[in-house]
């Protein structure tokens, strides 16, 4: 019995070492396959940064050959600066674009024309805060309604009456009901 028991143990542990020896690779041989990066969306547009204010300049980068760039066009943008070429491969052109003072905060449109492509991204313009508010908010407003003249029968308002309970329940809530009532 003691041998049987030997045995079934060394045939287990050889059935469960198998797999693992048969999906043993060796390390210095090199992998069958290489990363490929996926392709770039060619051409694009990009605004840098793409949460400005007015008045502000941003960057507008597009990503397209220099001789089928077209119009770089946008109604928050009052001028945009002659492209120039900032990177080879792929070819990448930026300009610098200035956000009219009057823009409005919101999202626009910036569009670029590459060949026969369109290309558009959204540039944000932010509020921009108004000088008379220091950051802080506006501190409440207290008002006591009618002034109440001296030895009138009015009486004085207690804290809590604007509540819209009458009486203010004391205790643990009732709830009642239920299966066991």
């Amino acid at each position: 019995m003691i041998k049987f028991r030997s045995v079934l143990v060394v045939v287990c542990g050889a059935v469960l070492a198998a797999p693992a020896v048969a999906l043993a690779q060796d390390v210095s041989a090199p992998p069958t396959t290489s990363f490929t990066p996926p392709p770039m969306q060619y051409p694009f547009i990009a605004v840098s940064p793409s949460k400005s204010k007015a008045g502000e300049d941003v960057l507008v980068s597009v990503g397209c050959p220099v001789a089928d760039l077209g119009e770089v066009k946008s109604m928050v943008l009052d001028r945009v600066g002659k492209f120039e070429v900032t990177s080879e491969g792929p070819v990448i052109q930026g300009a610098v674009a200035h956000i009219g003072d009057k823009a409005r905060p919101g999202f626009y449109a910036v569009t670029a024309i590459c060949k026969t492509k369109t290309v558009t991204i959204n540039l944000e313009v932010a509020a921009v805060p108004t000088s008379s508010s220091s950051g802080k908010p506006p501190k409440p407003t207290v008002s006591t309604g009618k002034p109440v003249p001296p030895g009138s029968s009015v009486a004085p308002v207690k804290p809590g009456a604007g509540r819209q309970v009458s009486k203010i329940p004391v205790g643990a809530p009732q709830t009642g009901g239920g299966p066991f009532s």
